[in-house]
């Protein structure tokens, strides 16, 4: 992961072949010291990917293999159980041009990834709410 720039609470980070894009974000909040965030703009590819789609339950899982084009990566970040959590969404496309997508559990930078981050100037915490929801509340 590279830092690209860094500036009245923007950042562009590129992340590079082989990282983990989900715990690479939470751990560079971490190291930053960074409890909200915006997760504005994310394009590039991704490979042993999970998604998921939650069902009013719990989340129901896919795995994709295949390196995909990232269409959409967004979310957000705050803090679960003491440490930074990201909440990240995405649309990926296959080889074949067709899409899928939801929440990004986990994926592996199969080219590059760039990624615009703006920091917020407040705190917002995940508290449970039955199951494996947790909802994003102002702390």
């Amino acid at each position: 992961m590279t830092v690209l720039h860094r500036d009245d609470g923007t950042t562009v980070i590129r992340f590079d072949m082989g990282e983990e894009i989900v715990s690479g974000i939470g751990d560079w909040c971490s190291d930053m010291g960074i409890e909200a965030a915006a997760i504005v703009a994310g394009i590039g590819m991704l490979s042993d990917i999970t998604i998921g789609r939650y069902d009013g339950r719990e989340y129901v899982k896919r795995t994709i293999d295949e390196s995909s084009e990232i269409l959409s990566l967004q979310g957000n970040v705050s803090i679960k159980e003491g440490e930074p959590f990201v909440h990240l969404h995405v649309s990926l496309a296959d080889e074949s041009f067709s899409a899928v997508g939801g929440h990004l559990f986990e994926g592996t930078v199969s080219m590059t990834i760039e990624l615009v981050i703006i920091e917020l100037n407040s705190s917002f915490v995940r508290t449970p709410t039955g199951g494996t929801f947790w909802k994003l509340e102002k702390r």
